[in-house]
């Protein structure tokens, strides 16, 4: 791709998403299927690129998205691998519910209009629409209670027009040290399935696994694991980290994303000069500022003003003054002869680390580090990069 007009862009490591999968498949062994979760633009990760790579790897059964034009998206970058849509919502347009049917869509369902309306979209597309059933086992989000989930599974068993292709869930607590929520609810998954009448066929899959869990709880890895957020390299949760790394001592996540965009102007500034909008930072002494053409409307949170740190030749650069909605400030006095066009990482590794504060010599900006400074999760840091913004495989 040519950068040359592009100030600001997403490098993503082939090579590390591989290892991350292959890092996963070793954990679940070959009779699991591996479902690869590329939904909200992959994590922000670019979700045709990731489903490219995912299908190349030969070791990733499924891929699942939030919507059916996600779904849409992945088809018109040629990937062939089955969709789950997660999240199916109203309203439905009876003619994209037949493209899907017809191109290895399927959807989870939970509510009766939606069987209604694959029922119609089926027939016209005279082939069968593949369900999985949601239940509700103690997320309180979207799904089936027990109770009222079997009355919709004979619905489901009886149309010639539906397929049940698989039996879901999703854990509340599985990023959690203690995992006692997440044993009940695997059992009272556990206990719906049991007691199916008549019982379910071989070929249903049956999940509740996400990224937590299938590192931390092999016993909840049924036939099919839906892996999310490891499959970018990145953890679940600083609780899943530490027991994992107690368990699995040579387990490790690769991250895959680079955010890079370049110094668009130096100044020199004096001392007591104010930068930016409420003049909320103040010079202390004459410095060397470099400007990034990156602000909020391209993710980088506001809530990094005089907190986020970017690296410009290996040297970390604290951002000063309030990110702006398109612009950024640094102090770059510690770069010799930084100047316009010079590469800045916002997210990643650079180089080698030349000077840093003490503890923090590390020449890498993890997102789990601007989740931190921010008051949010690593999940929302990558997935709020804007999707406009190039993603590059690499």
């Amino acid at each position: 791709m040519n950068l040359a007009h592009t100030y600001s862009w997403v490098e993503v490591s082939r090579r590390e998403l591989i290892a991350n999968i292959r890092a996963h498949r070793r954990l679940i062994g070959q009779k699991v299927k591996l479902m690869a979760v590329v939904k909200s633009n992959a994590y922000g990760h670019g979700i045709e690129l990731v489903s490219q790579v995912a299908q190349e790897s030969s070791q990733v059964d499924w891929l699942g998205t939030a919507s059916l034009t996600e779904a849409k998206t992945i088809r018109r970058a040629k990937v062939k691998l089955p969709i789950l849509v997660l999240s199916f919502f109203r309203p439905f347009v009876p003619d994209d519910l037949v493209w899907a049917i017809k191109n290895k869509i399927s959807f989870m369902v939970y509510e009766p209009e939606q069987l209604e309306a694959l029922i119609k979209a089926a027939s016209k597309a005279k082939r069968p629409a593949r369900v999985h059933l949601k239940l509700e086992t103690g997320m309180a989000r979207l799904g089936l209670m027990p109770k009222d989930a079997r009355a919709f599974l004979k619905r489901i068993l009886a149309s010639h027009h539906l397929k049940l292709e698989g039996i879901a869930s999703h854990f509340a607590t599985a990023e959690a040290k203690d995992q006692a929520f997440l044993k009940k609810q695997l059992g009272a998954y556990r206990r719906f399935v049991r007691t199916v009448d008549p019982p379910l066929a071989a070929t249903v899959l049956q999940h509740m696994a996400c990224s937590a869990a299938i590192t931390a709880a092999p016993t909840t890895h049924l036939s099919l694991v839906r892996l999310g957020i490891a499959l970018y390299g990145l953890w679940p949760s600083a609780e899943n980290k530490q027991l994992v790394r107690k368990l699995r001592p040579d387990f490790e996540l690769k991250p895959a994303l680079i955010w890079k965009t370049q110094v668009v102007e130096v100044q020199r500034l004096a001392k007591g000069t104010p930068v930016g909008y409420a003049r909320h930072y103040i010079t202390r002494r004459p410095i060397t500022m470099a400007v990034l053409p990156v602000g909020y409307w391209d993710g980088y949170g506001r809530g990094l003003s005089n907190r986020g740190v970017v690296l410009i030749r290996g040297v970390r650069c604290p951002i000063i003054g309030n990110v702006c909605m398109n612009i950024s400030m640094v102090d770059a006095s510690a770069v010799p002869k930084v100047r316009a066009g010079d590469e800045a990482v916002l997210i990643g590794k650079q180089g080698r680390p030349r000077s840093a504060g003490a503890g923090q010599d590390k020449g890498e900006v993890t997102a789990d580090r601007l989740a931190e400074l921010t008051h949010t999760i690593n999940y929302e840091v990558v997935t709020r990069i804007n999707p406009l913004l190039p993603r590059i495989l690499v």
